[in-house]
């Protein structure tokens, strides 16, 4: 869990950093805004894992929960990504005549990466680096449910 905390975080702020390293390095325009919307989002659902695997940790070491306040602020990030996602695609379609292909091509590639990471955290684990992992997908045959949506789930019956 401390590695995968790591991870997010170090990920949600060096992804920036490197893409605006080389979009700065470009010999042609750039459309900032078309990168920086998605790239922002992109960061900003990274961060969540950041702190759901960081809360995930200290539950785990206190022999805890997760906090009363968890399910109600996971419930709002997973509906907020999926609006944050449709106004970034709303922005580069409202731009796509302006822009050059590169510039979609770079907004394109960081919403696929913000879907994947959306599904990854809230529906269905897409990583499988482990051997356990690996065995169950062989056992079951499909995806495993995402260990941030099962915990919402168990939240929302132990709340409710």
């Amino acid at each position: 869990m401390k590695y995968l905390r790591n991870a997010e975080a170090f990920c949600a702020a060096f992804l920036p950093l490197l893409f605006w390293w080389d979009w700065a390095r470009s010999d042609t325009p750039v459309a900032w805004e078309v990168r920086i919307a998605a790239t922002t989002l992109m960061s900003a659902i990274l961060l969540q894992g950041a702190l759901y695997w960081h809360l995930k940790l200290q539950a785990f070491k206190l022999h805890q929960s997760l906090p009363g306040w968890f399910q109600q602020l996971y419930t709002a990030f997973k509906y907020a990504n999926v609006m944050g996602i449709a106004a970034v695609l709303a922005l580069v379609a409202s731009r796509s005549t302006s822009v050059t292909n590169e510039d979609l091509g770079w907004a394109g590639c960081v919403l696929l990466l913000v879907v994947a990471e959306q599904i990854n955290y809230y529906h269905y684990q897409l990583m499988y680096d482990t051997r356990g992992a690996f065995a169950y997908l062989r056992r079951h045959g499909r995806l495993r449910e995402a260990a941030l949506a099962l915990d919402l789930k168990r939240s929302k019956t132990n709340t409710i």
